[in-house]
């Protein structure tokens, strides 16, 4: 899972890079087009690793979902793996969708191939989830920096987090203008 706009490209450039995966949200299709285009491939869209489906929410600020449904906001801050609204996918929903999408990329990388998945934040703590065998309910307990490069491995059948927000490829960046 990495950052391609922030400068991840040049560092996932340098490490073996196999396949480049993509949600098909416009924002990480481009974040992962310097990679892409470097390694000569085009980003397959698995829309396993799309954004997080929020049905009635979608496009309205959070002070606004705050007003309109303040039970269910208060729920998603503070246990957002119990939330459940017609409509809006659950996180157990989201970490079952990921989970399918990662277990059928993993199934097709062989003799050490690898990938690279540019994804959302809310889909890199399902991989995690899923990497350490655990549910939704670490949402809030995984932190996901912008930009950032989270590894996930697969060594001898084990499910291994190697590189959890990693950000020296940002380093010497100006990213404030």
């Amino acid at each position: 899972m990495g950052a391609g706009r922030c400068g991840g490209a040049d560092v996932l450039a340098r490490e073996r890079v196999d396949c480049v995966v993509s949600s098909p949200l416009v924002r990480a299709v481009q974040t992962a087009a310097p990679l892409a285009a470097r390694l000569g491939c085009v980003p397959v869209l698995d829309d396993r690793f799309g954004e997080l489906r929020v049905g009635p929410w979608e496009g309205v600020v959070e002070d606004e979902i705050a007003e309109r449904w303040p039970e269910q906001w208060e729920r998603w801050r503070s246990a957002p793996h119990t939330l459940k609204i017609d409509g809006r996918e659950t996180l157990g929903d989201l970490n079952a969708r990921v989970a399918g999408g990662l277990d059928e990329l993993v199934a097709g990388l062989v003799d050490g191939r690898v990938a690279v998945v540019f994804t959302h934040d809310v889909v890199v703590r399902a991989a995690v989830a899923w990497a350490l065998g655990t549910g939704p309910e670490i949402y809030r307990h995984v932190e996901v920096a912008n930009c950032s490069i989270t590894t996930l491995e697969v060594v001898a059948g084990v499910r291994r987090l190697s590189r959890m927000n990693g950000n020296t490829h940002l380093e010497g960046l100006d990213l404030k203008s």
